[in-house]
């Protein structure tokens, strides 16, 4: 079968296709940190995959999601981390943490309302954005020194570098991260790419977690997608995992056909050279297999059925 083959491309090499895509567990503790709940509940998880995404976590304190999710914004979270990834590669596990700003997320009265996509991309200034990128590559460098496989950076759903890619969020009508063209949306996510990318070492991967279209005919659409992959190959990206984007996050409003992406992956891997990645409602290996025979992806991210038994990851590749 496929999905049990290794992958080996540049700087991923995995034993097998399957992935637990990033999912909050909700096990970090309050003030951020590695819990021992954490590195159970990920180790256990992690046992037969060939690699796992960590949650969406925090490169600034301020700008944290969701509570008790992980930060990576202090040399004091990397100690937890080590051991961490210590856990999984002892299984045999591939990891990368995926790194995110909040942004629409910053408070609770914001959340999925139009006024606050709005109100974050107008008015952060030039300076604060500078701060944003720069605290993606801090946290890289973290990642790095704690052991990580990759990271991965999180360009999609209602968060911060989304909201300024998508035309549906972005509502800056002038400067370097206008939301007027393709390439002012886009700068955003290719400034942090590129401060990643010089930060880490030439052996750390990098992923990018992006929208394939935003399924709104205002929104941002797969011929962009297909441009977007092309820069970021060009930047030294390794694998993108194709979402969603602001306004239907994870979920595609209109397929619940598993990997709900695939079809439009397809037109992605067909035109750029560039791993891929795809989730959504994959809960059998049958399922994996048949996404990657089909050509829609090279890597099969399981979020949900690997959260709801801990021993998937087993069962799909050893059958235990």
């Amino acid at each position: 079968m496929i999905v049990k083959s290794p992958y080996k491309k540049g700087r991923l090499c995995l034993d097998n296709r399957l992935v637990m895509a990033s999912l909050n567990c909700h096990k970090a503790g309050e003030d951020g940190k590695v819990t021992k709940e954490t590195i159970e509940w990920y180790r256990e998880r992690g046992k037969g995959l060939g690699m796992v995404i960590l949650e969406h976590s925090a490169v600034s304190r301020w700008d944290r999601p969701t509570d008790r999710v992980l930060c990576i914004d202090e040399d004091s979270d990397i100690p937890g981390l080590c051991l961490l990834t210590d856990a999984l590669h002892r299984e045999g596990t591939r990891v990368q943490i995926q790194l995110d700003h909040g942004g629409g997320w910053l408070s609770s009265e914001l959340r999925w309302k139009e006024q606050a996509q709005k109100r974050v991309t107008d008015e952060l200034t030039d300076e604060q954005l500078s701060r944003v990128v720069r605290d993606f590559a801090e946290a890289a460098v973290r990642a790095e020194k704690a052991g990580f496989d990759g990271v991965q950076i999180k360009a999609c759903h209602f968060y911060m570098l989304a909201q300024f890619y998508s035309p549906l969020t972005n509502h800056r009508r002038s400067g370097r991260y206008a939301g007027t063209t393709f390439e002012s949306r886009f700068q955003l996510i290719l400034d942090v790419i590129q401060a990643v990318r010089r930060a880490v070492s030439a052996d750390l991967a990098v992923s990018v977690r992006f929208p394939i279209e935003d399924f709104d005919p205002a929104g941002c659409t797969v011929e962009e997608c297909i441009r977007a992959a092309a820069i970021m190959k060009e930047q030294g990206v390794d694998l993108l995992d194709l979402s969603g984007g602001p306004k239907y996050s994870y979920v595609h409003p209109y397929s619940k056909e598993p990997g709900w992406f695939g079809d439009s992956a397809r037109r992605v891997r067909e035109s750029v050279d560039i791993p891929l990645l795809i989730t959504g409602g994959i809960r059998t290996v049958r399922q994996a297999e048949d996404i990657l025979a089909a050509g829609k992806a090279d890597l099969i991210g399981v979020g949900r059925a690997v959260m709801e038994d801990e021993q998937w990851g087993r069962k799909a590749i050893h059958g235990e």
